[in-house]
């Protein structure tokens, strides 16, 4: 888990105007402004008792059979040391992504997230019978303002309604004011708060039924445009509606993984697989350390796997086997190797691809939630190298004119730099479009050097699509090797707004420069550059040119039981949510069952040569 105070003391959002290097909230999201918000299934079946939902199993978007509205933002880069993987994130964007027209700097209604209808009035249970007081109902959730975004005002509220359906009206049952994560600490002893309503109004005790949270927003100073971003988050997890409660039940009978992790390497998140190999020991983190919590109370015998199967199939598959150990009723621990007891190993040439599971079950108790249970992502040794994870959480900035900002990489092999890729926060009226110079300089015993190459005539540029880096193609390619140091240098005291990835830390290899010195960046986290090396300036994306095309119908598949490719050979399809898990792996021919499947939004990996899957958006709703 961070130290809270030495990352929180990084969370200085709108620094003041004369600051050199500033951190801002994150831009207009563009993961959401990439798609149209989910209709919910016409046929969806009823909502009873209990009722739980912790944002594991969708991203984006909330559960379509479950909750009507798409304001609310699901995500598991927003929250600090979040309970379980994902949360609903309040803020000032709208369904689309966008700063919501209607905002201001005075407080306005912002985010909703309303469930359907919820039969409340019978519990179903046990012997099923009417609901009445007797039944000891509670509605419970965790909440929490700021985590790693914007702190919101004490004006700017999260509140709680319960609908009335006898009378036609929402009433409001719970507000909290908005307020700094350290206060919020400070004053609860904890980064989150557990709230326990009990349901004793009978007005409430119907089959229409339903809950909708809703926040106050409010937008700091505009008269800095290309400052202008996000503002006022409040993150929420485990929402919990059941009969058979009390006051001291606050916390699910779950075992659940936490932070993701999604590399086992110790410096980026993809590299080239030539560079990996040439020095696998020195990329190979020297741990795995996944937290996991028991949030029963009850003492859990857990068994813990670690799997990698290497895609192409050149190699054998990794199989740590079963390791059991008792775990401590409402106890904090990790999924911890060190050193890590498997280096990738395949015999592709390049572009190696493996799928990393870490899985904790057990038996002692029914686990309610199984999409928590399991942290599965995918190793690319792609030709780019990316030390960020590709989730933006804020976005940075310098406001000297001709100052330069730089992030080191160090290449193990000499090679042939291609291309730099940048994501950029998109702000109002694309304020932040400014253009600079982009620069690369030389090693200078661990600073930036001499420079190497410089480009002119580039800006930031907003691609569509979720984590959308635009790529900057050099006008010549530089033959590299050693240390590089790859930024730009501004040519005015406006900030360009980079993307910042605030949950992986590795503000040592990136410097700025204002007064002709270099320096360690203030803030903790990674900026959002990359690179791209070999003999291609674009980003190898999985797919073969040559490969041919396979075809998924329907697509978007509404309801529909199954899904056909428009072939009928045998093929290995592997399902991969938003946030690049893994949710389903099956061998087939033409036809695949989508029944095992929540809707959401998916990129179909479908290898019939392993050594080029193709790779299919595909939606699914129901």
């Amino acid at each position: 888990m961070r130290n809270i105070f030495a990352v929180l003391s990084f969370l200085m959002f709108f620094s003041a105007v004369n600051a050199q290097e500033i951190l801002i909230p994150s831009g207009m999201n563009q993961s959401i402004i990439q798609q149209e918000p989910l209709a919910g299934k016409n046929n969806r079946a009823i909502l009873t008792m209990p009722f739980l939902e912790d944002f594991s199993a969708t991203f984006v978007y909330p559960d379509p059979n479950r909750f009507s509205d798409s304001t609310a933002f699901i995500n598991t880069g927003n929250a600090f040391a979040p309970i379980s993987m994902g949360v609903a994130t309040f803020d000032g964007l709208d369904a689309y992504g966008y700063l919501y027209n209607h905002g201001s700097s005075f407080a306005f209604a912002a985010d909703t997230l309303t469930s359907y209808d919820i039969r409340l009035d019978s519990v179903f249970t046990g012997t099923p019978h009417a609901t009445s007081i007797a039944d000891s109902l509670y509605f419970s959730f965790f909440y929490q303002p700021q985590g790693l975004g914007e702190k919101p005002d004490v004006e700017d509220s999260l509140l709680l309604e319960f609908y009335a359906a006898n009378q036609n009206a929402w009433i409001q049952v719970w507000a909290a004011p908005g307020s700094s994560l350290n206060d919020f600490i400070a004053t609860n002893g904890s980064p989150w708060k557990c709230v326990m309503l009990p349901i004793t109004d009978t007005a409430f005790m119907t089959d229409g039924f339903r809950f909708r949270f809703r926040n106050y927003a409010s937008y700091a100073d505009l008269s800095f445009p290309t400052w202008a971003s996000n503002a006022d988050f409040w993150n929420i997890d485990y929402i919990i509606l059941d009969s058979e409660r009390d006051a001291a039940d606050s916390v699910p009978t779950d075992l659940a993984f936490g932070e993701r992790h999604e590399t086992l390497l110790k410096n980026y998140f993809s590299m080239p697989w030539n560079h990996f190999l040439a020095n696998s020991a020195a990329e190979m983190s020297p741990e795995i350390n996944a937290p996991y919590a028991n949030l029963s109370e009850s003492l859990l015998n857990v068994t813990e796997r670690l799997t990698v199967d290497d895609l192409s199939g050149t190699t054998g598959d990794y199989n740590s086997g079963l390791s059991a150990s008792n775990l401590n009723p409402l106890t904090d621990t990790a999924f911890y190797r060190s050193p890590i007891p498997y280096t990738f190993s395949s015999a592709v040439s390049k572009n190696a691809e493996f799928e990393v599971n870490l899985s904790v079950n057990t038996a002692t108790i029914g686990d309610p939630v199984a999409s928590n249970d399991t942290l599965a992502f995918y190793q690319r040794f792609y030709n780019y190298f990316a030390p960020d994870d590709g989730s933006c959480e804020a976005g940075y900035g310098l406001t000297v004119n001709s100052a330069r900002a730089a992030y080191m990489f160090t290449l193990n092999m000499p090679d042939t730099l291609q291309s730099v890729q940048m994501f950029f926060n998109r702000v109002v009226n694309d304020a932040n479009q400014i253009y600079f110079y982009l620069t690369i300089w030389d090693d200078n015993g661990g600073v930036p050097g001499n420079i190497i190459y410089q480009q002119m005539g580039v800006r930031p540029e907003f691609e569509h699509g979720f984590n959308a880096f635009h790529t900057y193609v050099l006008d010549n390619p530089l033959p590299v090797s050693g240390r590089i140091y790859v930024g730009w240098q501004q040519t005015s005291s406006e900030v360009l707004n980079l993307g910042y990835d605030l949950n992986n830390d590795r503000s040592g290899s990136f410097f700025y420069n204002v007064d002709g010195n270099w320096y360690n960046t203030l803030y903790a986290g990674t900026p959002m550059i990359r690179i791209i090396v070999g003999d291609s300036p674009y980003q190898h994306v999985g797919m073969s040119d040559t490969e041919t095309f396979t075809s998924v119908f329907p697509n978007p598949c509404n309801d529909c039981a199954a899904i056909q490719f428009n072939d009928n050979q045998s093929k290995t399809v592997s399902v991969i949510d938003l946030n690049g898990r893994v949710v389903k792996r099956i061998r087939c021919d033409n036809t695949m069952s989508t029944e095992d499947i929540a809707p959401g939004y998916y990129t179909l990996m479908i290898e019939k040569n392993a050594e080029h899957p193709v790779f299919v958006k595909w939606i699914l709703t129901k």
